[in-house]
């Protein structure tokens, strides 16, 4: 579902299907005084990277990391996590997402002075209809996962949140974590928000992972699972899929990003340029940046091509 805030915000920017916004920056993410990532070095630096299963940007990030994963992962910990919403109210929740109808000249009055092509309504009489069908259609109690007392969900949808649930599932059932990036990079390339749970499987036996256990997994501990993931994107204030995490620290900090697209970061000795921040060689420059002792695989340089296009703090799903 599209809440009707996303269609207004999208009205006065561009027409889309999600919500592409700027993520916040943890309170732990700085930049010192010259411009260079600062981060608590370890023996073994963990990269967090918060994704959503079916965010485009989340899945170009899970691209990008795969070869640093490859380089340095058995001397890093490198891992996913999943951003997850949590109701307590269903009515209240969904009157805050689809609009209010008392506001429809105003959305169709937006509708017209920005020229959106292909518009969800274009009358007041259509948009209240528009509002009380996204109304009806959240409310509705099949489109999140049920417990006694709240309802979850992921930003699109419950088969997202489904899928979220079995790649963490996926993940704790195999110490083999190469198996874990091919099950998902397959679901990204084979599977969609909307047949996910009916082609996940498939991709899951490719990858030689089993299939019974991730289902028993879901089965038995998707409540717990989802709120270990909220708890931490709680505590470190996640918004936007992809963020990345260096021994708790946001990488790249939003301080580093300039709205022409000419900022600049230090990184491990190494001045990184904004359009490449979400390249497989400025991650692993993050990464080795956290060592006590970094390891000789620091040296490889990787690609430092970003997969999609234009590289900048925008570039999330909220």
């Amino acid at each position: 579902m599209k809440p009707l805030l996303v269609v207004i915000l999208l009205l006065v920017s561009f027409y889309a299907g999600s919500r592409w916004e700027k993520s916040k920056t943890p309170s732990s993410a700085t930049t010192n005084s010259n411009g260079s990532f600062v981060v608590t070095k370890s023996e073994k630096p963990e990269l967090a990277f918060y994704v959503m299963s079916f965010c485009p940007y989340g899945n170009q990030i899970e691209e990008v990391l795969k070869p640093v994963f490859d380089l340095i992962g058995q001397k890093a910990d490198i891992r996913p996590q999943y951003i997850f919403d949590k109701i307590d109210d269903l009515t209240t929740y969904c009157q805050s997402r689809s609009g209010d109808p008392s506001q429809c000249s105003i959305y169709v009055d937006n509708i017209v002075k920005n020229k959106i092509p292909n518009p969800p309504f274009t009358t007041v009489a259509g948009c209240q209809k528009y509002i009380a069908d996204l109304n009806k259609s959240c409310l509705d109690e099949k489109s999140y996962i049920k417990t006694n007392n709240a309802y979850y969900t992921s930003l699109h949808g419950r088969s997202e949140a489904n899928q979220d649930i079995r790649e963490i599932c996926a993940w704790n059932q195999t110490d083999d974590k190469k198996k874990w990036w091919d099950f998902v990079l397959k679901v990204n390339a084979n599977c969609t928000a909307e047949n996910v749970d009916t082609c996940w499987e498939d991709q899951a036996k490719a990858a030689n992972l089993d299939t019974n256990k991730i289902t028993e997994c879901f089965n038995k501990e998707a409540i717990s699972l989802i709120e270990k993931e909220i708890a931490l994107t709680e505590k470190f204030k996640i918004q936007g899929s992809p963020t990345l995490l260096i021994n708790d620290v946001n990488f790249p900090p939003d301080s580093a990003y300039q709205q022409d697209g000419k900022g600049n970061l230090l990184v491990n000795g190494k001045t990184i340029t904004q359009d490449q921040y979400r390249s497989p060689d400025a991650i692993k420059e993050a990464i080795c940046s956290a060592f006590k002792k970094a390891p000789k695989e620091c040296t490889t340089v990787l690609e430092t091509t970003v997969l999609g296009t234009t590289t900048s703090a925008e570039n999330n799903c909220n």
